[in-house]
């Protein structure tokens, strides 16, 4: 941490802290976000297992994913120095828009962005586990989608089944909430969770508690969509979050990990 200057705490999660930097030996001073995850590491064998596991985050590199530059452990910490997304979360430009719809054309525009972020993770054998309008950053401008915060944060802190519980279950998907099996189908229902939400500017499944919200999801009791949007749209959110993970679309990617190529 010598080499940056912590400018301000962005975020904290379950997990750990956000810290905005800023590179002291740089003339362009150029900024970036520095995640910290307590890990656990009883040996030097686990550190460097975690270590790798971080640094194939590192070898990620795509338009609409968020880049990785760097990751060490210092003091049972992970710590890992990723790209400044200016134009800050999805949810905040869903909040922005203050009951003001985006134009139909607008809300696919990010959707095939996420999808084709997506994509490329699952064609290095990546899940996300964790895609929600928080996890989706945005340049500047707000017209480049930035996928981040991906699920290794819960991966590596802890590696138990209730892990993946902790924190909203909003865009969890069935087959994660009943404990059960699950693979890209899982990201996908989590993307469609952000597709009704672009659409509607509100949750698909939303609750009291976190129990009510489970149930809903595991029923299949999406929010009523009031907004008139196109046929097909509307069809590509039913089949998003179809209960049966088999009748979801699939990634192009999602042919590399199934095959194991």
């Amino acid at each position: 941490m010598e080499k940056f200057e912590k400018l301000s705490v962005i975020g904290r999660g379950a997990y750990g802290i956000c810290y905005l930097c800023q590179a002291k030996n740089d003339r362009f001073r150029h900024r970036v976000v520095i995640k910290t995850v307590l890990v656990d590491c009883r040996t030097k064998h686990e550190e460097n297992a975690i270590q790798r596991e971080a640094q194939v985050l590192n070898r990620l590199a795509h338009p609409n994913v968020i880049s990785f530059y760097d990751s060490f452990i210092a003091n049972g910490i992970l710590h890992m120095v990723m790209e400044y997304a200016e134009g800050g979360t999805m949810e905040q430009l869903i909040r922005d828009q203050k009951g003001t719809y985006l134009p139909e054309d607008m809300v696919l525009y990010y959707f095939t962005q996420t999808t084709m972020a997506l994509d490329y993770i699952h064609s290095k054998k990546i899940l996300h586990r964790d895609l929600k309008t928080q996890n989706i950053l945005l340049n500047r401008k707000r017209t480049i989608v930035k996928l981040a915060d991906f699920g290794i944060a819960r991966e590596l802190s802890t590696r138990d089944l209730a892990s993946t519980m902790i924190g909203t279950p909003n865009y969890l998907s069935p087959e994660i909430c009943e404990g059960r099996k699950y693979d890209t189908k899982s990201d996908l229902w989590s993307l469609g969770c952000v597709l009704f939400e672009l659409i509607e500017l509100k949750r698909a499944f939303d609750g009291d508690s976190f129990p009510s919200i489970v149930l809903k999801i595991t029923t299949g009791k999406v929010e009523t969509m009031v907004r008139e949007v196109s046929d097909k749209l509307r069809e590509l959110v039913n089949v998003m979050l179809s209960m049966n993970e088999r009748h979801r679309p699939g990634t192009k990617g999602e042919k590399n990990m199934d095959s194991g190529g």
